[in-house]
């Protein structure tokens, strides 16, 4: 009998994110499928050992390559997903953590599409996100009433239409691009709306609630939200 592919959201950062059927499902599996991209660091693991012990846990290193390389990338994605499938074939049922939810601008999703097309059972597991926890972070909520909610990753190009349009804006994974979007910001008098938090739930959180005070170098974990109307800091 074949095993199953579960991609599981384990949150922002922040262990006591994690949901219990994250937890349970975490702790019942045969494997656990770890991403790593092109440092030694595994943030995703390290989060989880916190409340798993994974270490106790049969492990797959899923490479992912931090690049826009295309080709490259579809490389690392196949080369996941076959190591993924040869364990299902093995009958083993494999959980492959994600940080913040598989819906969301997640790398996982491109290995669970390819488990899916080749025939097999695949589930995704929703995770909180990191755009809900940098709004509680800030102590705001992210729309309201009739508010609409434009969700963009920093490095869009086009962002700039989506800042000139109503409604309450997040740019996730910003910073690449952090100076750009910020000078963006100041163009449209839209700064004293802003904030943003680098690495939240992390080691070396930060809140910046004056973007001119941001660092050029923030981490690629950085989510600015921008309100239509300025909210209180």
């Amino acid at each position: 009998m074949r095993g199953k592919l579960y991609s599981v959201g384990i949150g922002p950062g922040d262990p006591e994110l994690l949901t219990l059927k994250a937890v349970r499902l975490l702790k019942e599996c045969d494997v656990v499928a770890l991403p790593k991209g092109d440092t030694d660091v595994m943030t995703a693991k390290n989060i989880v050992n916190q409340v798993v012990d994974l270490d106790k846990k049969e492990q797959l290193i899923i490479y992912m390559p931090m690049t826009k390389d295309m080709s490259a990338m579809d490389k690392a994605h196949q080369e996941g997903a076959d190591a993924v499938i040869k364990l299902l074939n093995e009958g083993k049922n494999v959980v492959f953590i994600t940080l913040g939810c598989p819906t969301v601008y997640a790398t996982c999703i491109y290995v669970h599409k390819l488990v899916l097309k080749a025939g097999y059972d695949a589930e995704l597991v929703a995770g909180v996100t990191s755009i809900c926890a940098v709004a509680a972070k800030l102590n705001v909520s992210l729309c309201e009433r009739a508010e609409p909610l434009i969700v963009l990753p920093g490095s869009y190009k086009e962002a700039s239409k989506f800042l000139d349009g109503p409604g309450n804006k997040v740019l996730m994974k910003s910073a690449s691009e952090i100076a750009r979007v910020r000078d963006e910001l100041k163009e449209r008098g839209l700064i004293k709306n802003a904030a943003m938090v680098e690495r939240c739930g992390l080691p070396g959180e930060r809140v910046y609630r004056d973007l001119n005070e941001i660092d050029p170098n923030s981490s690629y974990f950085s989510v600015i939200l921008v309100k239509e109307k300025e909210f209180d800091k």
